[in-house]
């Protein structure tokens, strides 16, 4: 008898590839999350193409072995949606019409519903968009379900001509979106609406700088350089950059006022747990520790996973001051964290 194992991943990742190409190839531009995983992939699958390399017979059949190879394990990373833009409705139009052709050829199912823009104005609509697929499914087997989520942004505005992030780029990985080049073909370069001054700046400084955020990315670094102001500002700052600290590829923030460092065995305690980093019962050496710097003259360290409990609770607690009308958010010794001050600190501004 003859079984067939279902690599999961590997379908999805197939599945976002087919809808990719779709939305690639009518004329949508993408963006976020989907673009910097493929650059952080292509990457390690590079790495994987070196190691076997002298292979007489490539290990090609151990691609989506997590076992082989841990080095390149990032070439296996899976997107957890796609963002797509495109400058005008019937564009839009006629891409969800392909999505539900391509769910009704694999008897997927589709909904849509319609979402909200933070800081976007009022020139784009925002669809949602979520595709189930059964894979594997047989006499016996219910099979197993494949969720993919794209979020579409239509710009209703034929006046304004922008690209992705609108202007309002977050993190300077995520400055690189995907456009067409040929029918089934691509490129990934930087986008012209970054809302940095990677925008104006003469082109030999900026494929400089360009060539350090791909640098920074494959040793897994970024910069936070969001520079938007408005009062719930600090609130939506704090949402991308949790969601950054917890991406499965451990990227780093390089220019907040807490950085990430390797366990170390220290006569102190957790500033949140209050557990001592000498317990050897809590010591696991792939664990990292969080150290604050928001008062220079007495920083404090505490566990990775506290302080990401901490940061979601002051997060969503939304506190706003009274004086200025303004969300803020305060580390565990109640100083600011001020992240809507980090871009000064970025190469971009630095340099």
């Amino acid at each position: 008898m003859i079984r067939n194992m279902i690599n999961l991943n590997k379908e999805t990742r197939y599945a976002y590839n087919m809808i990719k190409m779709l939305g690639i190839n009518n004329d949508g531009i993408i963006y976020g999350g989907m673009v910097r995983d493929e650059i952080i992939a292509t990457h390690h699958k590079l790495l994987f193409d070196n190691y076997n390399a002298d292979e007489h017979e490539p290990k090609y059949f151990k691609f989506w072995d997590t076992t082989y190879h841990p080095e390149s394990i990032n070439r296996l990373l899976i997107p957890n949606d796609m963002d797509i833009y495109f400058k005008n409705n019937n564009q839009a139009q006629l891409f969800m019409s392909k999505l539900a052709d391509l769910s009704r050829v694999y008897n997927g199912s589709i909904s849509t519903h319609s979402g909200f823009l933070y800081s976007f104005g009022q020139n784009f609509i925002h669809k949602k968009i979520i595709i189930l697929f059964r894979v594997g499914r047989s006499l016996c087997n219910n099979g197993h379900s494949i969720k993919l989520n794209i979020d579409i942004i239509i710009n209703n505005n034929s006046d304004n001509v922008i690209e992705p992030p609108f202007n309002n780029g977050d993190f300077t990985c995520n400055l690189f979106i995907m456009v067409k080049s040929s029918h089934n073909r691509y490129d990934i370069r930087l986008s012209k609406n970054t809302g940095t001054i990677l925008d104006t700046m003469p082109f030999i400084k900026k494929i400089q700088l360009q060539s350090k955020i791909l640098t920074d990315l494959m040793n897994g670094n970024t910069e936070f350089i969001r520079n938007i102001q408005s009062p719930d500002t600090e609130y939506i700052n704090g949402l991308r950059i949790l969601k950054m600290i917890n991406h499965s590829y451990n990227i780093k923030i390089s220019n907040l006022l807490f950085i990430e460092i390797d366990y170390i065995k220290i006569d102190n305690i957790c500033d949140i747990c209050q557990v001592s980093f000498n317990e050897s019962s809590h010591i696991n050496n792939n664990d990292s520790l969080i150290q604050i710097m928001t008062n220079k003259h007495a920083t404090n360290i505490m566990h990775k996973k506290c302080f990401k409990k901490y940061l979601e609770s002051e997060i969503f607690k939304k506190y706003k001051n009274p004086n200025t009308n303004e969300i803020e958010c305060k580390c565990t010794r109640r100083n600011l964290f001020n992240f809507k001050n980090s871009y000064k600190y970025s190469s971009l501004y630095s340099l």
